[in-house]
């Protein structure tokens, strides 16, 4: 029986069967892995990191969207940081009111992979008009954008490989100046 163990602390793993693998490849940015679990079902990682899990993706995806939109409320223009499951996406355009997402994923195949193997997690988020797919570093994005957003949502791994930039002060400094007026990061 294969296993797949994460590593939370150096104390501290936890550990689960892999009973199938869907697929496994290591990217420009990071390994991706995509494997069945008969309790969690499908389940994602990034770099031995559990991202997603079809059992309980939507309790981090509906807090993360819905609670930044209802705080802004009526947004219009909306930017997702990483997101490349399209979960995120998918929450944030059950609301009428928004006109355009821009999601950055820095890894295509990410997106690719979850298109192919995760397809509830956006379920058809991708193919939406008022979606922008940019495949682009989120700090770079931020740092040349000229658009400007009501509402700003950070869906990133943890603070380690190519998401650690977007845990810096500089960071969020880029996103407070390509916000609108009264706008929610």
């Amino acid at each position: 029986m294969k296993k797949f163990q994460e590593t939370l602390y150096d104390a501290l793993a936890q550990t689960y069967r892999i009973d199938k693998v869907y697929f496994e490849h290591k990217t420009e940015h990071q390994h991706l892995m995509i494997f069945h679990n008969a309790f969690l079902g499908r389940v994602m990682t990034l770099d031995g990191v559990v991202q997603t899990t079809e059992k309980d993706e939507f309790i981090y995806h509906e807090m993360m969207a819905h609670v930044p939109l209802f705080a802004f409320g009526q947004a219009k223009k909306v930017l997702i940081i990483g997101g490349g499951d399209g979960g995120m996406l998918r929450e944030v355009l059950k609301h009428s009111s928004v006109e355009q997402v821009t999601m950055v994923e820095i890894d295509a195949e990410v997106i690719e992979m979850a298109r192919q193997y995760l397809p509830r997690h956006s379920d058809g988020a991708f193919d939406d008009p008022r979606a922008d797919i940019v495949i682009s570093d989120g700090i770079k994005f931020v740092r040349e954008t000229d658009l400007r957003f009501d509402v700003i949502i950070s869906d990133s791994t943890d603070p380690i490989g190519p998401a650690e930039v977007l845990f810096t002060d500089n960071f969020y400094a880029q996103c407070k100046r390509i916000l609108n007026p009264g706008g929610v990061i």
